[in-house]
């Protein structure tokens, strides 16, 4: 199951106050709370998307028993309002969807206290296989990953790497509270203090996140990228291979094709055919 927590532009990620989650067959989510659907809402999303099948998202709101209400989005509900759910209950099915097109299929989740655990393996190598392979782009499965409690991802700068890069122009490495610098193949990036433990942020300007809300967030609205054109999007994983995504056209790699992950990063014209 794939997951992440700073490889979006929304503010709620940026602040670290929400996570997307896919499920094992990456189609249908299944609710991960016992609850009660409170409240459904359909809408229609403007932002433009190349790779969006739909134009609509839904809102779900869940009470859960212990009374905290989640919010839940990117999926079309194949439940109403006033029904009970339990754990594991098939709630609907991912959208591709203007927020969504180019990501792994997900539901957006907040409502949760967030918590990141402490890491426990560390392997900087970035060896994987490539899986999943479209027009315009492919997904590299990582095989030797780094661990962080039951989380799993590509080793960085002594953690579990988690960030969109450099479109989002921030990110996450998980497992860790202290790091001298964080560079990421050519790029490098200031350190963002936060409040948390065993999670440091970066961001490619100093003033990145503390402003999100303002000019960066509204161009995540228009579908622009924050930094620079997309490369790669890291994420983690529970009980599978955690994967990075190059947004690349017509590579000239095939599935089952053995790479280095880092390499690609450091020299991304070893991408293109």
């Amino acid at each position: 199951m794939l997951l992440s927590y700073f490889s979006s532009g929304f503010p709620s990620h940026v602040k670290g106050k929400a996570l997307d989650l896919s499920s094992d067959d990456m189609e249908y989510f299944y609710s991960p709370f016992d609850g009660r659907i409170e409240r459904i809402e359909k809408f229609v999303v403007g932002r433009p998307n190349k790779f969006a099948k739909v134009n609509y998202d839904y809102l779900i709101l869940l009470r859960r028993e212990n009374g905290k209400l989640i919010k839940i989005l990117h999926v079309e509900p194949f439940i109403t309002v006033g029904e009970e759910i339990k754990k594991g209950d098939k709630l609907g099915k991912f959208l591709i969807n203007p927020y969504t097109g180019g990501d792994f299929l997900h539901a957006h989740i907040e409502g949760l206290r967030i918590k990141f655990p402490k890491l426990t393996k560390y392997d900087e190598r970035g060896i994987g296989k490539v899986v999943n392979k479209c027009k315009s782009y492919f997904d590299v499965e990582i095989i030797t990953y780094s661990t962080a409690g039951n989380l799993r991802g590509l080793g960085c700068c002594g953690g579990l790497l988690n960030a969109s890069l450099p479109y989002a122009g921030y990110g996450g490495i998980i497992g860790i509270d202290k790091v001298n610098e964080v560079k990421i193949g050519k790029m490098k990036f200031f350190v963002h203090s936060v409040k948390k433990r065993n999670i440091i942020m970066f961001e490619a300007r100093k003033g990145l996140i503390k402003n999100w809300e303002y000019t960066p967030s509204f161009k995540v609205l228009e579908g622009k990228p924050i930094y620079g054109f997309p490369l790669f999007e890291a994420v983690l994983s529970i009980n599978s291979l955690p994967r990075v995504r190059f947004f690349i056209k017509n590579s000239n790699f095939n599935e089952g094709d053995e790479v280095d992950v880092w390499e690609l990063i450091n020299s991304p014209s070893s991408l293109y055919s």
